[in-house]
């Protein structure tokens, strides 16, 4: 311990007297120069309103429910805001990093400059959200519906059943065959970003012939997208129609 015996009266009471112990507060010591453990300060949050269809709000608040509901205070909003998710974070104006990185991947999801409205997605926003938490190790910090709300209950409810009835349309596209489309063995299937790649149907289980090899026609969609995975009737066309319109258009 340092001797304070050679330091005046007059010096002790300055020491003392300064704001010395304010700004240690401030750093996050508390009395006793023992710094306090870290704290989650606020959410940035998701926010929805019926009335804008389209439009998120992605913003920060130390309190989202009184944000939430000053927001819904105001007489002359139609429909009130619904919070679909929040991401716990240990700083203040987290969000603006968030806003910097969405304008950065797609500057026109920005519904207008600096404000915190984006023509997106909820699910869309959720992901970016869920994305970050991974790299940050703090997923249990990301929370869905965090006050219960029906209206947003309704809305994962009306999801995950919009999401059985694809997978039930994938199921049935899955059996679809050339033939059943009027697509005759040996025809040419034309690839629509590229008129110049085009490849032949080899069988009725949609396997074609593609520059000497043979591939299903959505694995060859993925190989000329550079992509994982693609569905083969978007991407190719039969006498100038896609596939997948003839489909629609057969009803089969």
């Amino acid at each position: 311990m340092n001797d304070l015996s050679k330091y005046s009266d007059e010096d002790i009471i300055k020491i003392l007297t300064s704001d010395a112990d304010t700004e240690l507060r401030n750093r996050g010591y508390e009395f006793g120069w023992y710094k306090k453990p870290s704290s989650l300060s606020g959410a940035i949050y998701i926010l929805i309103n019926p009335a804008f269809p389209g439009l998120l709000k992605i913003g920060y608040a130390d309190d989202v429910q009184k944000r939430l509901k000053n927001l819904n205070s105001n007489s002359g909003l139609p429909d009130p805001y619904h919070c679909y998710a929040v991401y716990k974070v240990k700083k203040r104006l987290e969000d603006l990093k968030l806003h910097s990185l969405i304008d950065t991947l797609d500057p026109s999801l920005r519904h207008a400059k600096n404000r915190e409205f984006y023509e997106m997605d909820y699910q869309k926003a959720y992901d970016i959200l869920s994305a970050i938490a991974q790299i940050n190790g703090d997923e249990e910090q990301l929370v869905i519906n965090p006050f219960s709300d029906s209206y947003i209950e309704s809305m994962q409810l009306e999801s995950d059943s919009d999401k059985d009835s694809q997978n039930n349309d994938d199921q049935k596209k899955n059996k679809l065959r050339f033939s059943m489309i009027g697509v005759p063995i040996g025809s040419k299937l034309v690839f629509v970003k590229d008129s110049q790649k085009s490849c032949s149907a080899l069988d009725d289980n949609n396997r074609v012939l593609y520059n000497g090899e043979e591939y299903s026609i959505s694995s060859l969609a993925a190989k000329l997208l550079n992509s994982k995975s693609a569905q083969g009737g978007k991407y190719f066309t039969y006498n100038g129609e896609r596939l997948i319109d003839i489909r629609e258009k057969l009803g089969v």
